[in-house]
């Protein structure tokens, strides 16, 4: 085991080329400055295992949290066994030794990879679990193979916009922003994203050769929708993105994301749409033939305060 102290120093020195994005330290950094943390499973210079959590503290103690634009985080580990049942024991083993190291809290929220379905020693623990959804395309390398299984009016959106705008790719983050603070704004909502967090997150990507935000403009330069997608060495995720709606039904997102998957059909394997509980946005992503994956939304709240609260909020909704 390694020190607390130095984990992650030894998981920046250690972490596996093939991790996800959002495992990755210079996105941590970006998301979280040096608010995320990591414990590790490993035998000498070999990580075996980790988990990765954001942390912050304030009156009730202690919180692991999601940071923005961050789809998940949580466990990462490699099984060595071959057999079912002895690969059964070795992800439990490992999950329970994670588990047994991660920080007492007052309240815990963590959101896995899809890829990891085991969350019993969680469970056995007295923590909760949601499932969510994400749509993801297991192979974007013939996008007109993927315009086959496009809803007839994804196919319409992107015909009719392809006519009326220009992708164009940016060089910082303020366009989408505009967008993003524009929508809201019209919504009558708080915008739920620091300014900085999509600077940073933007920035850092663009130095890793690991993100994009691409612009959909007509013809006298006006900006109609934005998105930002970042990858590793395997798969792009759409991390955010916006829409005029003076623009009304142009299609200009479709046309944003039929733009990604030709720009990236070399670059990456698949492409994950990061999903949402929204009745409508999930839709729209399912509207792309994409496949649905569950995936495990892990909490826990610790604090008798926070424990009330939650409670009021529960009868409030009934």
């Amino acid at each position: 085991m390694v020190k607390p102290a130095d984990s992650k120093n030894y998981y920046r020195m250690h972490h596996w080329p093939e991790a996800p994005l959002f495992h990755l330290p210079w996105w941590l950094d970006a998301v979280c400055g040096n608010q995320w943390e990591v414990v590790e499973v490993n035998h000498g210079d070999e990580l075996k295992a980790y988990y990765l959590y954001a942390q912050k503290k304030d009156r009730l103690g202690l919180h692991i949290y999601m940071p923005h634009l961050t789809q998940f985080l949580g466990p990462g580990y490699r099984l060595t066994e071959s057999g079912i049942r002895q690969r059964n024991n070795e992800e439990t083993e490992m999950l329970e030794q994670l588990l047994s190291q991660l920080p007492e809290c007052s309240s815990f929220e963590s959101r896995w990879n899809h890829r990891f379905q085991n969350w019993l020693p969680f469970h056995w623990r007295n923590f909760q679990q949601r499932t969510r959804y994400t749509y993801v395309l297991p192979d974007i390398s013939d996008p007109q193979q993927l315009k086959e299984n496009f809803s007839d009016k994804i196919r319409r959106e992107m015909a009719k916009a392809e006519k009326q705008f220009v992708a164009e790719e940016a060089n910082d983050s303020t366009a989408l922003l505009t967008l993003l603070q524009k929508s809201f704004r019209e919504k009558k909502m708080k915008l739920p994203l620091e300014k900085d967090v999509l600077a940073r997150a933007f920035s850092a990507a663009a130095a890793n050769h690991a993100g994009s935000i691409w612009l959909a403009k007509d013809a006298s330069g006006k900006t109609a929708a934005a998105i930002f997608v970042a990858w590793d060495a395997g798969t792009a995720y759409y991390i955010i993105g916006a829409k005029d709606d003076a623009f009304g039904n142009s299609g200009a997102m479709s046309f944003l994301f039929w733009t990604a998957f030709n720009k990236l059909k070399n670059r990456v394997k698949s492409f994950d749409f990061e999903g949402s509980m929204i009745r409508g946005v999930e839709n729209y992503f399912r509207s792309f033939g994409a496949e649905q994956k569950g995936f495990f939304e892990i909490t826990k709240i610790n604090s008798p305060l926070l424990k009330m609260k939650s409670t009021m909020k529960s009868l409030l909704r009934k």
